[in-house]
């Protein structure tokens, strides 16, 4: 390789590297600003972190801050070496000293790193008003503090309960404020901190409960107590009692939270369509698919989320879908604690079987709510969803069959013709035993064979000629052989459920002349009673068809013990009551 190609080649991997390495510096320059905690009151300052990525000297540019004092407390620079590339970045740390009570954002912190401007994400911090005073001393009490003091019934309301201590403490026990009147709910676990409070450094335990009114008007949450031992130092005589390491004796002491009442504000007149929460809440709907048969199943999820009074949480009216045979499953509930809010969600599921063919739609479903923050009614909604329903797969139409109820637009039908009979036109067609030759009785038989075949071909043309003016004679008659067949040695759980949901409907279908598999359980239990069926055993009909049908379509195990007998006594006692109703049928 020439000496002026080899200068070609290096100056070229020399620009590739420093591109790399501006690349690298530029994608670890960036400005973030955090806080050490987003709620505080007027007597707790906040402290803002802002971190520099990228650059020593660039110092960061605060936002307007109307509501803080702000004071910078200090500056860290921190250098880091990996995989061979250097990072640098320095926290610059401010006090936010609280002006006003209220909810404020802090807008971005900018900086300027290499001739381009960076900022910082914005957030909101919210400032209470001034914590109740304290009781029991500069040395230990305890904090008590609402988010509300004139909430609305059923309002969050978070109440935090604190307890502050600069000296050693041994066996505290506390004795916890009564809520009455209130829905209380736990905001996570105690929290344990360290802060300053006028040149004094304090540890803290903190819990937080979300409070919900229950009724209008004056609300107390009763006083707290929490008794404890101290260590006092001893200023004469050393006692051989006195704490080995710190000369001191442990004293009992205890400290008093006082109570906090509450102005509960009635809600204004409701709609009649409220859901009765409160707070703030969105509403979804999502099918798991849009194109489908008639037949198949998708299935409908309808969530209802937000923060608030999340377990008052119940399904929204649901419109009348006529279209559908509609199979309802358990709902499923979520609550998170996260220590700052109550929030939550609730998920109905339904498994929607289309029962017949083209553009259907589920409508927009809705949820009145109560803003407190507004201080209205607010109505969340879901968008329509539209299902391409296509008829089933199947064979050629035979045209055999008409619909039950066709302005219904149910499937049910009626079978017009059965399928073609075997026709016994001779002789031959009837099975007869040879008479034998020997004998004067088998000379008899040969006698009575001629009259014999003939009365066996009059009853075997009869049977004929009855099949082909009742075409459904021959169904309703083995209709009972047929389902006992089926029936024999159902599995359990969900497969033999749907055997034994297809026999049941086969079986009623077979007896009353109708497409079984068609069938819903109501109409099953409706056409049992106009062919003259006590209700009563109807109606069990409906019940295990729905029970059946819930493995099937919901997805989750319908209670399937005993299968084989249960469906098979109901069909024996149908069987009786069906042939009871046709002798009486004049």
């Amino acid at each position: 390789m020439s000496r002026a190609l080899q200068a070609k080649t290096l100056a070229l991997v020399g620009l590739c590297l420093a591109a790399s390495l501006a690349a690298s510096a530029a994608s670890a320059q960036s400005v973030s600003a955090t806080v050490n905690r987003v709620e505080t009151s007027l007597q707790e300052p906040l402290i803002l972190s802002v971190t520099v990525s990228g650059s020593r000297t660039s110092r960061p540019s605060l936002p307007e801050l109307p509501a803080f004092e702000a004071r910078e407390t200090g500056a860290a620079q921190n250098f880091q070496i990996s995989n061979g590339r250097s990072t640098v970045s320095v926290t610059y740390s401010y006090l936010l000293i609280p002006r006003a009570a209220g909810t404020f954002t802090i807008g971005p912190v900018s900086a300027e790193i290499g001739g381009r401007t960076y900022r910082s994400r914005p957030f909101q911090v919210r400032v209470r008003e001034a914590d109740q005073p304290a009781s029991g001393g500069e040395d230990l009490f305890i904090q008590i503090a609402v988010s509300e003091r004139e909430p609305f019934v059923g309002e969050q309301v978070i109440y935090t309960w604190r307890f502050f201590h600069r000296i050693r403490i041994g066996n505290p026990q506390l004795v916890p404020p009564e809520f009455d009147g209130f829905q209380v709910e736990d905001l996570g676990e105690v929290r344990e901190y360290e802060t300053v409070r006028n040149g004094q450094r304090y540890r803290v335990y903190e819990w937080r409960k979300a409070i919900f009114p229950l009724r209008a008007g004056e609300l107390t949450v009763s006083g707290s107590r929490l008794n404890c031992q101290v260590v006092v130092q001893n200023r004469g005589r050393r006692s051989p009692f006195d704490d080995f390491f710190g000369r001191g004796r442990a004293e009992p002491r205890s400290v008093a939270g006082p109570p906090i009442t509450l102005n509960v504000r009635p809600l204004p007149a409701a709609p009649a369509a409220f859901s009765g929460l409160v707070g703030e809440f969105s509403l979804d709907a999502e099918a798991s698919k849009r194109a489908l048969q008639t037949g198949e199943s998708t299935t409908l999820k309808i969530t209802v989320a937000g923060q608030g009074n999340v377990q008052r949480i119940g399904e929204p009216d649901f419109p009348d879908l006529s279209a559908f045979k509609i199979y309802d499953d358990k709902p499923l509930r979520k609550i998170s604690r996260n220590g700052v809010r109550l929030n939550g969600s609730r998920t109905f599921s339904k498994a929607l079987v289309p029962l017949t063919a083209g553009s259907l739609e589920i409508p927009a479903l809705s949820l009145v709510y109560f803003d407190p923050e507004a201080g209205t009614y607010r109505t969340a909604r879901s968008e329509a969803i539209t299902l391409d329903v296509t008829p089933a797969d199947g064979k050629e139409e035979l045209r055999l069959t008409e619909s039950v109820a066709p302005t219904t637009g149910k499937v049910a039908v009626r079978i017009l013709a059965d399928d073609i009979l075997p026709l016994k036109r001779d002789l031959a067609a009837v099975a007869a035993s040879r008479p034998s030759p020997a004998g004067p009785i088998g000379w008899s038989g040969a006698l009575a064979a001629p009259p014999l075949l003939f009365l066996g071909l009059w009853l075997a043309r009869r049977r004929d000629q009855r099949y082909r003016r009742d075409g459904g004679l021959r169904r309703r008659q083995e209709a009972l052989k047929r389902a006992r067949r089926r029936l024999e040695n159902l599995d359990e759980g969900n497969d033999g459920a749907i055997e034994a949901s297809a026999t049941l409907r086969a079986y009623i279908g077979d007896k009353l002349t109708l497409e079984g598999g068609a069938l819903t359980a109501q109409e099953a239990e409706e056409a049992l009673r106009g062919s003259g069926i006590d209700a009563e055993l109807a109606r069990q009909v409906h019940a295990l068809l729905d029970r059946l049908d819930a493995a099937r379509y919901a997805r989750r195990e319908a209670e399937t013990t005993d299968l084989e007998s249960t469906t098979l006594d109901l069909v024996r006692r149908l069987e009786g009551a069906l042939r009871a109703a046709r002798r009486a049928t004049p």
